[in-house]
């Protein structure tokens, strides 16, 4: 039953394993440069919800609206735009696609955008730089592991605030990793996801 399922999933969204099937950085950074003309159509459905709730859980952790934010892996905006509905006003964008962060620009919700490899350790300039740094659809099989996890944790400040989402299958992979930092799980809560599929969003906050 459940091969069943994972299969109609497939099938209804071919591009979940296109995607996730990526062999390298470059892979993925032409197959998003290449999707993101269609790709506010075509995950509209599955995974706006997602970064609603993400916006929502880091609102009730950080009141402060003009906070600096890095919306780390930001996509087309879709998680720019849920914090500018949370009425955040100073947030970064950073992505590996240049195409899907010129649909981002567009949105006119981020203060700067960035097109980076989350993976280089110089893709920052500074360090501790932002208040929070929230991720959402980033910490995924061919995507981000523990590597971008350090990286990103380096840009926040002590007392800042991590959110991000991880799928139930990806959990146990990066679990360790989420351990050996010096943060405090403050939050998680857990939504269904392409039908069958659980994905968590966790909060932390650095030490």
């Amino acid at each position: 039953m459940a091969q069943e399922k994972a299969k109609e999933t497939e099938n209804q969204r071919p591009w979940l394993s296109w995607i996730c099937d990526s062999k390298s950085i470059d892979d993925l950074r032409r197959k998003y440069n290449t999707w993101a003309s269609t790709y506010d159509t075509d995950v509209e459905k599955d995974w706006e919800f997602m970064p609603v709730n993400a916006a929502r859980i880091l609102a009730n952790l950080l009141p402060k609206k003009d906070a600096a934010i890095l919306d780390a892996g930001a996509g087309t905006g879709f998680v720019g735009e849920a914090l500018a509905q949370q009425e955040y006003t100073n947030i970064t964008a950073a992505d590996l696609s240049e195409e899907m962060l010129t649909v981002a620009r567009k949105k006119q919700v981020y203060k700067a955008l960035f097109q980076c490899d989350l993976e280089d350790t110089q893709a920052f300039s500074k360090k501790e730089t932002f208040d929070a740094i929230i991720s959402v659809g980033v910490f995924a099989h061919a995507h981000a592991g523990f590597i971008v996890l350090q990286n990103l944790f380096c840009q926040l400040k002590r007392g800042g605030y991590f959110v991000l989402t991880v799928r139930e299958k990806y959990y146990a992979e990066m679990q360790e990793a989420f351990e050996s930092l010096p943060w405090t799980l403050i939050s998680q809560e857990q939504f269904q996801v392409y039908d069958n599929e659980i994905i968590y969003v966790l909060g932390f906050r650095k030490q």
